[in-house]
Order: structure tokens, then sequence, then C-alpha cells
């Protein structure tokens, strides 16, 4: 039997997550974005509600496609409110659309924003039990500011630890799971 991080065995969507995608790191920019943009719709929710919706938010975000994002406008904004395919969150959809256009017009600096405070190298916290946010609150601070400095919104600090964790910045695999 394969041994997992316990959050991933709640559901077969999140193992399929947890298995081939969180914890992997990438600097590639759209994935970065793709990332963020998951995190800041799961503000509130569990990420298996996110997991439900994400083929739907695929077709109408064009799969969270920075450029398609970046040249909306609030029409656009009143669309995707309405559409049953997506969080209907309207904060989090402006957010999105928002943070698409800094990062647009900013994608190197997005990626040295994301890996420049770890030199490049993924952060391994060796965990035994799950990261708790008042363990995490001195090291995430910068990232939060540096975020904010660029003007990417909803990006507050459990926000930004959980994308950390998931574009692989930072290793929170339990030591005993097989996929550390």
């Amino acid at each position: 039997m394969t041994t997992r991080c316990g959050w991933a065995t709640k559901s077969p969507e999140l193992m399929t997550y947890h298995d081939t995608r969180w914890g992997k790191p990438t600097r590639e920019v759209q994935e970065l974005f793709t990332a963020m943009c998951l995190e800041i719709m799961q503000a509130g929710l569990t990420f298996q509600t996110v997991l439900k919706f994400e083929d739907g938010m695929n077709q109408v975000f064009h799969h969270f496609s920075i450029k398609y994002l970046a040249e909306l406008d609030d029409q656009s904004l009143d669309k995707f409110c309405q559409d049953k395919r997506v969080i209907r969150n309207r904060a989090k959809i402006a957010a999105i659309i928002a943070n698409a256009k800094v990062v647009a017009n900013q994608p190197a600096r997005f990626v040295d924003q994301t890996w420049a405070p770890v030199h490049y190298v993924t952060l391994d916290h060796m965990l035994t039990q799950p990261a708790q946010p008042e363990n995490y609150q001195t090291f995430i601070s910068p990232f939060v500011k540096s975020f904010k400095s660029m003007g990417l919104k909803r990006m507050g600090p459990i926000t930004t630890y959980s994308y950390l964790q998931a574009v692989g910045v930072i290793n929170d695999h339990l030591l005993d799971c097989e996929f550390r």
C-alpha cells in the first residue's frame, strides 16, 4: 500500500492531485499562475471543491491563460459570476483577472518573487505532521509583502504558503510520504 500525506487520502481527486502535481517544482510562469489561481479559489473552501470545479474553470478561463485573462474587462467578470462551471465568487474572480494583468506585464518578476527568496532551491521542512500557520508566519511574511508590492491580490499568508507548497518551493510532503 502506498503511503501518502493524510490529506491526500480523502478523495480520488485529492489523491491524483497529490501524486501528480502537488509539490512538483516548477518555474514555468503559466504553471505558477495556474497554481496561484487555484489557491486563490480555495480560500474558505476545501481543495476538493476547487478540484471539482477545475475542468469548468479551465474551459471558462482558457486554462487560466495569462494572456486571455489579462485582456478581460468588467463585463467578462459579470459573465463569469453567472457561469455555474466556476466558483462564482466575484472577489476571487476579480483578483485572478487583476493578477493576470500584473503577471502579463512582469512574468520574470513573478517567477523571481516566487523562487528567489529560497535561492531557486526547494526548501524541505522535513515534516512529521502537517505545517501549522503559526509555525510559518515569520517565513512567509517576506513572500506576502513581495507579492503585494507587485500588485497581486488575495495573496495573504495562508494562500501564499499553500501556493508555495503547490509549486514545489516548499516540500511539505510528510517524511513517510512516498511522494516526497
